[in-house]
C-alpha cells in the first residue's frame, strides 16, 4: 500500500474558508478574521492580505511566541507578570504578537493576558494565530467564503483537537491535507515572520521590522525553535522565562553557568544532562543531543535575554523584550534611537541607548566645536605692542590688572565629549523623525 503523501495526495485550490467568526460561550462576543491557506503560501500574498485585505497597520516590532504545546501551570506571580509585560510592550510600541492560534499550552496563557487587557481597555491588541488546519476543533462550522460564523470556543475534554483561542484578533490557519498533527503551520509561520522582517519601517536608515522571539517552557521543540532563530541571517533576538518550566529553564540554567564563549565546566554539563533526561524522559543518547544544541545555542548568548522574576536588578518582561531587540538589531547608537523613537520609548533611549560607550557620529555645530578643541594650535609669534598687537588675532584675553588670561584648557574627558555628540545625533534624530513622521505621538496601538 502507498504511503500516503501531502505531494501526492494533495491538491491546491483557491481558500473556501475566510470571514469573521463570532467566538460563543462568553459574556462578551469577541470577533477575529481568518483564512485558511495552502502550507506553503508565499509571506508576500498572505502580508498583502493581511495589509490590504485586513487592514492591519504594518508593525514596528513583531513578537513571535512560543512553548509548550501541552497545558501547564505558571506560578500566578510569573504569570501576572509575564502577561502584563507582554501586552505593555505590544501596546506601548505597536506590534503584533504571533503564537500558534489554539487554547492550549503557552497560547492559553498569552490568550488570558490579552482577555485580561481586553476587559479594561477598549482597544485590541493584534495578536495573530498561525495554527494548523487539521488540530482546529469544530473547524466545519468556518467553512465558506467572506462569512460571518459563530465558533464554539468550549474545548472538549475528550477531543484531540484543539479549539481556537478566543482573545485573538487573526488567525491564518495552514492546510496541508493532514488531521489531528502540528506542523503544517511551522515553514509557513517561520516564512511570513521573516519577510515582515524585511519590511521597512524607515526608509532612510533601511530598518526593517524588529522581531524577538519569546520562550515560555517548551518542550525540545522549543530549544530547536530557540538554536533555528539565533541562525537566522541576521539572527532573531531571544528572550527566556526562567522558572516557567522545560526548555525555558534548560535554557536559562545553561545561559547562567555558561562562559563568555558559550562553553560550560564538565560538572555542569553532568548536572545539563541528568535534568534533560529527567525532563523530556529521555536516555542519555538523546539527553546528550538535546544538551549539544543548548550549547550551539550558547555560542551565540549574547542574544539570549533571560527573563528572572525577582533578580535583584532585574528589569520587567516588557524591557526586556525591547531591550533585547535592540542588541538584535546590531545598529548603530543613533540607528537604535530612531527605532527608540518609533517605538515611542523616550525610557529605552535614556536606559539603553544613552550609555557610555556607544559611538555617535560627529555632525553639525558639535562636530564644529570638537573639531576646534582637537586641533594643534599653529604657534602664535611673538609681537610686540607695536601694530601687529590689534585686529583680535591674540591668543589670550587681559584680566582687570591688565595680566594675561591663558585660554581655559582643552576639554579632554571623554563623557563629556561623547555627551556633546549626544546631544547633536538627539536633536538630528528628533528632525528625523519629525520628517518622516515616526514620532508617534497619537501612535495607533490596535488593529483596526
Amino acid at each position: 500500500m502507498e504511503r500516503w503523501s501531502v505531494l501526492k495526495h494533495t491538491q491546491a485550490m483557491p481558500t473556501d474558508t475566510y470571514g469573521i467568526m463570532e467566538f460563543q460561550g462568553g459574556g462578551h462576543v469577541n470577533k477575529a478574521m481568518y483564512i485558511r491557506v495552502a502550507y506553503d503560501s508565499k509571506p508576500d500574498h498572505m502580508l498583502h492580505l493581511m495589509v490590504k485585505d485586513w487592514q492591519l497597520e504594518l508593525p514596528t516590532l513583531l513578537i513571535s511566541v512560543h512553548g509548550g504545546l501541552q497545558n501547564f501551570d505558571l506560578q500566578p506571580k510569573l504569570k501576572q507578570v509575564f502577561g502584563k509585560g507582554l501586552i505593555q510592550a505590544a501596546v506601548t510600541t505597536g506590534a503584533w504578537i504571533l503564537t500558534g492560534g489554539v487554547s492550549t499550552g503557552v497560547i492559553r496563557h498569552v490568550g488570558d493576558a490579552l482577555k485580561d487587557h481586553s476587559s479594561k481597555s477598549r482597544g485590541k491588541v493584534c495578536a495573530i494565530g498561525i495554527a494548523p488546519w487539521g488540530i482546529v476543533e469544530n473547524k466545519e462550522d468556518l467553512i465558506g467564503r467572506d462569512v460571518t460564523r459563530p465558533y464554539q470556543a468550549m474545548s472538549n475534554p475528550m477531543s484531540k483537537l484543539s479549539v481556537l483561542n478566543n482573545s485573538h484578533s487573526h488567525f491564518i490557519l495552514a492546510d496541508n491535507g493532514t488531521h489531528g498533527k502540528y506542523g503544517a503551520e511551522v515553514r509557513l509561520r517561520r516564512q511570513l515572520e521573516k519577510h515582515i522582517s524585511l519590511q521597512k519601517i524607515n526608509t532612510r536608515l533601511g530598518q526593517g521590522v524588529p522581531l524577538v522571539c519569546l520562550i515560555l517552557e517548551g518542550g525540545p521543540n522549543v530549544i530547536s525553535i530557540v538554536l533555528e532563530s539565533l541562525r537566522e541571517d541576521p539572527p532573531v533576538p531571544v528572550v527566556v522565562c526562567d522558572g516557567s518550566g522545560r526548555a525555558s529553564d534548560i535554557i536559562s540554567f545553561a545561559h547562567r553557568y555558561s562562559e563568555d564563549d558559550g562553553l560550560v565546566s564538565d560538572s555542569v554539563k553532568d548536572q545539563l544532562l541528568v535534568t534533560i533526561q529527567k525532563t523530556f524522559n529521555y536516555n542519555r543518547g538523546q539527553a546528550q543531543q538535546i544538551f549539544l544544541m543548548v550549547m550551539e545555542c550558547m555560542k551565540k548568548r549574547s542574544l539570549i535575554t533571560v527573563f528572572r522574576m525577582g533578580s535583584e536588578g532585574q528589569q520587567d518582561i516588557e524591557m526586556s523584550i525591547l531591550t533585547a531587540l535592540l542588541k538584535g538589531t546590531n545598529a548603530s547608537a543613533p540607528d537604535q534611537l530612531s527605532l527608540a523613537l518609533a517605538w515611542n520609548r523616550v525610557d529605552i533611549a535614556r536606559s539603553q541607548i544613552f550609555v557610555y560607550g556607544h559611538h555617535w557620529p560627529i555632525s553639525g555645530s558639535a562636530a564644529n566645536t570638537t573639531a576646534s578643541q582637537v586641533q594643534p594650535k599653529s604657534p602664535v609669534p611673538a609681537r610686540g605692542g607695536g601694530a601687529g598687537a590689534g585686529k583680535g588675532k591674540s591668543r589670550v584675553k587681559k584680566g582687570k590688572g591688565g595680566k594675561a588670561k591663558p585660554e581655559p584648557p582643552e576639554e579632554t574627558d571623554p563623557r563629556k565629549l561623547e555627551l556633546r555628540n549626544w546631544v547633536n545625533s538627539l536633536e538630528q534624530a528628533m528632525m528625523d523623525a519629525l520628517v518622516l513622521g515616526r514620532v508617534m505621538v497619537n501612535v495607533s496601538l490596535y488593529c483596526r
